[in-house]
């Protein structure tokens, strides 16, 4: 979504770092953010459960978005 440069500017936390199979825990991070579904965006302390437009993101996080840059 983000492409490979931008995304490696996010903070990503794997909820499943060995793969989801039924039976498999989530990781810590995870179960104590009480994270239930995927992908889920915590900015500035708002969660936005899946998945959401760049404006959305942009307007959450406080950036400055131009949709006419969008493509």
């Amino acid at each position: 979504m983000f492409g490979r440069e931008a995304a490696k500017l996010l903070d990503y936390v794997e909820c499943f770092p060995n793969g989801y199979r039924k039976g498999i825990k989530m990781d810590k991070a995870c179960s104590a953010a009480r994270i239930e579904g995927f992908p889920t965006w915590v900015i500035n302390g708002e969660v936005l459960s899946g998945e959401q437009e760049f404006s959305e993101l942009a307007r959450a996080s406080g950036f400055d978005f131009d949709s006419s840059s969008q493509t």
